[in-house]
């Protein structure tokens, strides 16, 4: 499924890319359509950082997006790298004290808030926000010259950067400059671009699975059970480790195993990522192409993970199982997998194997692609790793096979319905 986001480029006085303003779309026409806030903010949250991705989009420059106060009230810009989102409170928010506790919060954890189409200077609690906000925006075509002049006098009182947006003309440019403005904004300068990805359907079962069992307790819940859940589909561990990627909690130590991953981002983070995924509303699985390679994957996983178990390698099953889980994704995102792999934080070792270099995961990996094609040439090359034979590889084949189609029956096939 084809997804849209459209993009805006916020210039500064030097007339460089500072930022890019992140705005919802439906479809390549560059036009805004009716929809809930929150699941525009959340579509857009998911549609950039997960599925088209920062490093194309904005070539990793900050990016402007919409809260609403439901979204800010859950916390969600806290999953956020700070350094990539700017948190864009809109004119019709109210500066609740509430609200304003959660901008203090933002502003102590290193994010800048950005307040929207500032025109009534007069408004309850905004003198009491000020202190909070980093970028005061404009709407030169909305504000009287009046009101303008308050506004610009206002952002010395509290060191606030000024952006004119809807700026149009080059007239309007150059006073812009010349009445402090810092930052610019609008079809002068460029119209909304539209920049569309491939969404990766995922398995609404797991999902539900997943979300009753982050219900419990912090304590209670159990990391062996959600590693399972996630082992189940490959659209959600893709997402996961996309967020891990561009979360504030980015890894320094590369991904081996999903349990890691899980481990790494914590019961909290997972909770946050699965509300907004929960107002997305991503559609499920239907294509009949699409369930054939998700369940190939989960029969990879499972065979890589086993003949590791019966060679008793060193490295650990749980990578082996990652390695093959993953080992379809450029064909499931329909990306080389070398920009796919490259924007994973994956062990090392793990990203040469789906790349291609010969190592004991591509070995153990080619020997479960050769039994999957019936070529058992590959098969006779690779059967000296360990010292299996074709007998135990059948006997593997054919349990991961077993195990593939109760997990499949047991929770996709009503989902994928």
């Amino acid at each position: 499924m084809e997804v849209f986001v459209a993009r805006q480029p916020i210039l500064n006085v030097n007339d460089e890319v500072y930022a890019y303003e992140l705005l919802y779309r439906n479809s390549e026409e560059n036009r805004f359509v009716p929809i809930d806030a929150n699941q525009a903010t959340s579509e857009v949250l998911m549609n950039s950082f997960v599925t088209i991705g920062l490093e194309r989009l904005s070539q990793n420059k900050p990016c402007f997006i919409n809260f609403t106060e439901d979204l800010l009230f859950e916390k969600v810009p806290e999953y956020f790298n700070p350094q990539q989102l700017v948190v864009e409170i809109l004119e019709h928010v109210s500066f609740s004290l509430d609200l304003i506790r959660v901008c203090r919060e933002l502003k102590g954890k290193g994010y800048l808030i950005a307040l929207d189409d500032v025109i009534d200077l007069d408004r309850a609690s905004l003198y009491e926000l000020l202190p909070y906000v980093d970028i005061l925006k404009v709407d030169i075509r909305a504000v009287t010259k009046e009101n303008r002049w308050k506004i610009i006098r206002l952002t010395e009182d509290f060191n606030l950067t000024l952006l004119a947006e809807k700026v149009e003309t080059r007239e309007e440019h150059h006073q812009c400059k010349e009445e402090g403005f810092e930052l610019f904004q609008g079809f002068y300068y460029s119209k909304p671009l539209i920049v569309k990805g491939l969404e990766i359907p995922f398995y609404t079962g797991t999902y539900f699975q997943m979300i009753k069992e982050l219900s419990a307790t912090e304590e209670e819940v159990n990391i062996e059970k959600v590693t399972e859940i996630l082992e189940q589909d490959v659209a959600l561990t893709y997402k996961l480790l996309r967020l891990i990627n561009s979360s504030q909690y980015r890894v320094k130590v590369p991904v081996q195993s999903i349990k890691q991953a899980v481990m790494l981002l914590g019961t909290e983070s997972l909770k946050k990522w699965l509300y907004v995924l929960s107002v997305e509303q991503t559609a499920p699985v239907t294509s009949s192409k699409t369930q054939l390679i998700l369940k190939t994957s989960l029969l990879r996983a499972k065979m890589c993970e086993q003949i590791a178990i019966r060679i008793r390698t060193k490295a650990k099953a749980d990578g082996f199982f990652l390695t093959g889980f993953m080992s379809l994704i450029d064909v499931i995102t329909q990306k080389p997998v070398g920009e796919v792999i490259n924007l994973l934080p994956l062990d090392t070792a793990i990203k040469e194997a789906l790349l291609g270099t010969e190592n004991i995961y591509r070995q153990i990996l080619d020997m479960v692609i050769g039994m999957e094609k019936a070529d058992f040439e590959i098969l006779e090359s690779h059967l000296i790793v360990g010292g299996v034979g074709f007998t135990e590889i059948f006997e593997i084949y054919g349990q991961a096979i077993a195990w593939t189609d109760q997990l499949y029956q047991e929770h996709f096939t009503e989902s994928a319905t």
